[in-house]
């Protein structure tokens, strides 16, 4: 019986993390219904695990569910992107800050990579894997913070964050502009100083707002 719930555990696991990525990254668009019996074949899992992944994403925003029948992928508002851009605005310059004090060596190391990673995906106009990398990005900094209490903040919103840090790179532009912030962002936390790497954070996300709401409201 214990081997046969953690097969379940393991298979809502997958599922959850295929239909994760595929909203993420826009390949599910908002406002489109998911149907378990069309995700049944596309995976080869039962319906049940998916049924429960669909629960997780529901409980990150990801998906609404109506409760007459019917999944949809959440649909984004500015008036959504404003308060989440608030909630960045407030924790990801923080994060950044204490990540310049107390970065760890190793940490310092798959940050590197992680940024030479980065820099090549730009190149090849990678867009899906710049997306992955820029979550892991703000991720790693996050960690480097060493505070677990900002990170439980985060985690909070960080499913419906990574949907709109990615709606953003869709906009032209934005892709070569994000990498020149990320690299700066990258060489304050790298050089211990935390006051540079907090003001260019915070830079860096009212940039991708205002990339956001010029694209996304017809503005100019």
């Amino acid at each position: 019986m214990k081997e046969k719930k953690i097969q379940s555990q393991t298979l809502q696991h997958q599922v959850y993390q295929y239909l994760h990525e595929k909203i993420i990254n826009g390949h599910i668009l908002p406002g489109q219904r998911l149907v378990e019996e069309k995700i049944a074949q596309e995976t080869g899992i039962s319906r049940s695990p998916i049924r429960e992944a669909i629960r997780r994403l529901a409980a990150e925003g990801l998906v609404s569910v109506n409760p007459r029948g019917g999944v949809r992928v959440y649909r984004a508002t500015l008036d959504d992107f404003k308060y989440l851009y608030e909630c960045r605005l407030s924790l990801e310059p923080t994060a950044a800050y204490f990540a310049a004090i107390r970065i760890t060596d190793m940490q310092r190391m798959q940050l590197d990579q992680l940024m030479q990673a980065l820099n090549t995906a730009v190149e090849q106009k990678d867009l899906d894997q710049l997306k992955t990398l820029s979550s892991r990005f703000h991720g790693a900094i996050l960690e480097a913070s060493a505070n677990p209490y900002l990170a439980k903040m985060m985690k909070q919103v960080n499913a419906l964050v990574s949907f709109y840090r990615n709606a953003v790179l869709n906009i032209p532009r934005r892709l070569e502009d994000g990498a020149d912030e990320h690299e700066a962002i990258w060489r304050a936390i790298r050089s211990h100083d935390e006051t540079t790497a907090e003001k260019l954070m915070r830079e860096h996300i009212q940039a991708d707002y205002q990339f956001y709401i010029t694209a996304y409201s017809g503005t100019t």
